[in-house]
């Protein structure tokens, strides 16, 4: 197989395994397989990009979706989360969650 070199740096480009990558706005890869030089640079083969194209559809294929009405409880604005969908992210009624703005329009949700 031919030597990968890296284009910002000219370095050779070695396989690797990234614990998580985000492959698309919001969807985030696990164990996905890359090329990065020892500058730190990652770029993917086309068959790696392939992979993760597969994977990002089947995430969205499978994902959960629920549209869901804002409320008001005293100074605060209240979204419902859907029993499936705590049951699926393990949120309880004592869970700890971190609130992370995406832009205008999109924030994310990360369990504590």
């Amino acid at each position: 197989m031919t030597a990968i070199i890296c284009g910002k740096c000219r370095q050779e480009m070695w396989e690797v395994e990234l614990p998580r990558y985000e492959f698309e706005e919001g969807i985030v890869l696990e164990n996905v397989r890359g090329m990065r030089c020892s500058e730190g640079h990652v770029t993917f083969t086309e068959e790696q990009a392939q992979e993760m194209e597969r994977r990002s559809e089947d995430i969205k294929k499978y994902a959960f979706r629920f549209v869901r009405s804002v409320s008001k409880s005293a100074r605060s604005l209240v979204i419902r989360i859907p029993v499936d969908l705590a049951k699926h992210l393990d949120i309880t009624e004592n869970s700890k969650i971190e609130m992370v703005p995406m832009g205008k329009k999109k924030f994310m949700i990360e369990v504590k």
